[in-house]
């Protein structure tokens, strides 16, 4: 058996990207921030020796590029085509064939997501079957499977507030078992990236290590 294996599912930034946040920002900064978004998480992963690292690109001709971009030292591998549900079973299910156990997968526009809650994540997976990190908007930020269970990513509402739940249903139907970490803000709306900064001022959540790109990004934008 490999390594667990750590995968962050991200798209390739554009200035498409992060619609949501259009209301504030210009095409260029949103993608200005999905860039921020994923180099700050890539450095949180880096030193995680505990994991076989990956990064899930979408769309799949984008991989080399993104990979050479920011001298990502794991693996890039190609997002299958469908909803996120469907992207993030067929990357779990490639990396158990690839023979790891267990699999987590992040997205990368939780800033303050800490290295510690990953370790934390792989820790509960030797009692329980899932874990899953809650995000405030009702979806989660971290999904961590001790075996493959396909069915959790089937028949949600994707990028709704009942995503959690659901998935916590589907659980509770198949009689998995299930740990939850602390809960975190995900970046998808305007008032979220103002929140984020007043957060990080005010020391009101402890960023380690601090989101350093994002920071300085916001910092230019509010300040």
């Amino acid at each position: 058996m490999l390594k667990p294996a750590l995968a962050i599912m991200s798209r390739m930034p554009s200035t498409e990207g992060k619609s949501r946040l259009g209301a504030v920002l210009s095409p260029a900064q949103r993608e200005a921030l999905q860039w921020a978004f994923l180099e700050d998480t890539l450095d949180k992963i880096r030193p995680l020796t505990e994991f076989k690292r990956y990064l899930a690109v979408t769309p799949p001709s984008a991989g080399n590029k993104l990979a050479q971009a920011v001298g990502l030292g794991g693996q890039v591998l190609p997002q299958p085509d469908g909803n996120l549900g469907q992207r993030m079973r067929g990357i779990a299910e490639q990396l158990f064939l690839m023979g790891h156990a267990p699999v987590i997968l992040i997205g990368t526009d939780v800033p303050a997501l800490p290295p510690a809650y990953l370790l934390k994540a792989l820790a509960l997976l030797e009692q329980s079957d899932m874990v899953l990190g809650p995000a405030c908007d009702g979806g989660y930020y971290l999904i961590g499977m001790r075996h493959m269970k396909g069915r959790v990513f089937e028949n949600i509402n994707w990028g709704t507030d009942t995503v959690l739940e659901k998935t916590l249903t589907i659980c509770d139907k198949n009689k998995w078992t299930y740990r939850l970490l602390e809960r975190l803000m995900d970046i998808d709306r305007p008032g979220d990236l103002l929140a984020l900064l007043v957060q990080y001022e005010n020391n009101q959540i402890a960023f380690t290590p601090t989101p350093a790109r994002t920071i300085a990004l916001l910092k230019a934008i509010y300040r």
